[in-house]
Order: structure tokens, then C-alpha cells, then sequence
């Protein structure tokens, strides 16, 4: 909240965040860890009969494919989702949308380092920023008159 001097940066933040609970994105998570334990224990049953050293190598191999190969890129997903819907109901609001490229500048500018874009939930900043520039012309049709 420190960088939220004002009602248009509160509500960068709190848009962003209510997106996310209105595009359900908890439950898809938890849908997710769900299909992936399922996945597991199928490839558990399927490497019954192989050795310690199999099935070890398997499931590392599943659980970084499942992590770095969707879990992760889903989780990015759903950030850049958040961040749309999210100016769209700042705009329904009536707050200024172009503000949220400030706030989200203000976060890039206060972080020291941050894991490469494909280890991460979040998309890296820069990329968040170029979407949210990107976006704001087809948002501004959603503000309010």
C-alpha cells in the first residue's frame, strides 16, 4: 500500500484483486493441484513394478513438467487476466486506468531481482506493464460517462 498514494493507485490494487475472486481463479487453482495429484498417482500406479530409481526419476520429471510446463504458465495467465479485468472495473468506476501503468512501473522500480519470467507466478514486470499499455485502448470503451 505504499506506493498507493492516492484513490486511482488503491484502486489499481484492489480491481486487480477482486478480478482474481471474480474470475474464480482459487478454484481453478485448486482444480489444477487436483488434476496434477491425479496425474501422479496414475503415474505412480503405471511405475508399479519399475525400481526406486525409476520411479524417482519419473516423478521428478512429472513434477517439473507439471510445475515449469503448466502450473506456472497458468498462474501467469491468470495475472495478466486479473490485471485486464481489473482495469476494466476501474473504469467502470470511473477511476483512471492509465494510472495503473504507474503503480505497476512504482512496483518494477522497488524490486531488487526477481526469478527468470518461466520460474515465476507473476508475469516479470516489464512484460506486465507492455500488457497493460496494450490494453488500455480497448479498456477505455468500458469508462464510466
Amino acid at each position: 500500500m505504499s506506493y498507493c498514494s492516492d484513490e486511482d493507485l488503491i484502486a489499481v490494487v484492489m480491481s486487480h484483486e477482486i478480478a482474481h475472486a471474480v474470475a474464480k481463479h482459487s478454484n481453478e487453482r485448486m482444480s489444477q493441484q487436483m488434476a496434477s495429484q491425479i496425474g501422479a498417482s496414475v503415474l505412480e500406479s503405471l511405475l508399479f513394478n519399475q525400481s526406486s530409481e525409476t520411479k524417482l526419476l519419473a516423478q521428478s520429471v512429472y513434477g517439473l513438467g507439471a510445475q515449469y510446463g503448466v502450473m506456472l504458465p497458468y498462474s501467469r495467465k491468470q495475472e495478466y487476466e486479473a490485471d485486464k479485468l481489473g482495469l476494466i472495473f476501474m473504469a467502470m468506476a470511473g477511476y483512471n486506468i492509465d494510472r495503473a501503468v504507474e503503480f505497476w512501473s512504482k512496483m518494477s522500480d522497488s524490486s531488487k531481482s526477481a526469478p527468470p519470467a518461466f520460474m515465476s507466478t507473476h508475469p516479470s514486470d516489464q512484460n506486465r506493464i507492455d500488457a497493460i499499455k496494450k490494453a488500455l485502448p480497448e479498456v477505455s470503451k468500458y469508462k464510466k460517462k
